[in-house]
């Protein structure tokens, strides 16, 4: 069995180019985030669950986690467990009534919709962390910039623009 991380939701943007949706899944005790590119309809559900909003009627995802506990089963976890032709693949583990695991092959954004809703662990296999992992770069909302101090130098560089404020 292959070594896994323990990650959480980061977040979800939508790319302001395209429109795409890139959710993120940021290692628990770790730097990496995995970015994944899901559509509009699965991100929706996964907002759902990340805000707890209540629907009138059951949702896919909730379906399923009703139909595998009213089967006596229960869901362990979500994995997202290789990558192949670029495209992640993922699967939902479950424990039966006999304690038989079974592994669900789904897309990444349906098991770790159904993960969110069944308040499990999402895990990544640490080689494609490690492999397809960024660092994503800091908030620049959360940041605190100090302006630089001029050198001699820079006054030097801008004396012709003071030169011509003076005259204006």
């Amino acid at each position: 069995m292959s070594e896994k991380t323990e990650v959480q939701v980061q977040s979800l943007r939508v790319s302001l180019t395209n429109q795409n949706r890139i959710l993120l899944l940021k290692e628990i005790d770790g730097p990496l985030s995995l970015p994944l590119f899901i559509g509009q309809f699965e991100a929706e559900a996964i907002v759902l669950s990340l805000q707890n909003i209540e629907i009138s009627r059951p949702q896919p995802h909730d379906l399923l986690c009703d139909a595998i506990a009213a089967l006596d089963g229960h869901i362990l976890s979500a994995e997202i467990i290789v990558m192949k032709a670029s495209t992640f693949y993922a699967e939902i583990l479950i424990e039966n009534a006999d304690g038989a695991k079974i592994h669900l092959d789904c897309r990444p954004s349906d098991a770790i919709s159904v993960a969110l809703r069944a308040h499990v662990p999402i895990y990544v296999d640490r080689q494609l962390m490690q492999t397809y992992g960024i660092f994503p770069e800091p908030d620049v909302r959360t940041q605190k910039t100090q302006r630089p101090q001029p050198s001699d130098e820079d006054e030097d560089d801008l004396s012709a623009f003071s030169d011509f404020l003076s005259n204006f």
